[in-house]
């Protein structure tokens, strides 16, 4: 019985492992705070628990920095809203959403994508949208 009762206390620790590696937004990002950049998205990953894209920005001097976008959504969400990496690649867009916290920082927790043709995709966290995971 105390072997049973060992192997079920395992399992459940193994199970809420997950559970603790996912984190809050709030810790990483100003959620009180939103910014618009605008850049070529280079590479988008539908993956969970979070997509993400890597947009190439224009810093003030005109050199090109990489911003790392982090959907407020994952995958499976992202999957059934029909988003398709090669939908995303290669296109201008405008990115609105929640900086990091770490001064100087080029990341952010997106919402809202904007293409030049007027597409608007939410990455999470708009009416609308896709749920936040």
């Amino acid at each position: 019985m105390k072997r049973l009762l060992s192997v079920l206390a395992v399992g459940c620790v193994a199970v809420a492992v997950p559970a603790w590696a996912h984190h809050s937004f709030n810790t990483f990002y100003d959620m009180s705070r939103t910014v618009e950049i605008q850049g070529v998205i280079k590479s988008f990953r539908l993956v969970s628990p979070h997509s993400e894209m890597i947009l190439e920005v224009p810093d003030t001097g005109g050199k090109m920095v990489e911003w790392r976008i982090t959907a407020r959504t994952g995958a499976v969400n992202a999957k059934r809203e029909g988003w398709k990496v090669e939908e995303f690649i290669g296109k201008k867009v405008k990115v609105a959403g929640n900086p990091t916290r770490r001064d100087g920082g080029t990341a952010m927790a997106a919402g809202v994508v904007t293409f030049e043709d007027g597409k608007v995709v939410c990455l999470g966290g708009c009416p609308g949208g896709p749920p936040v995971e």
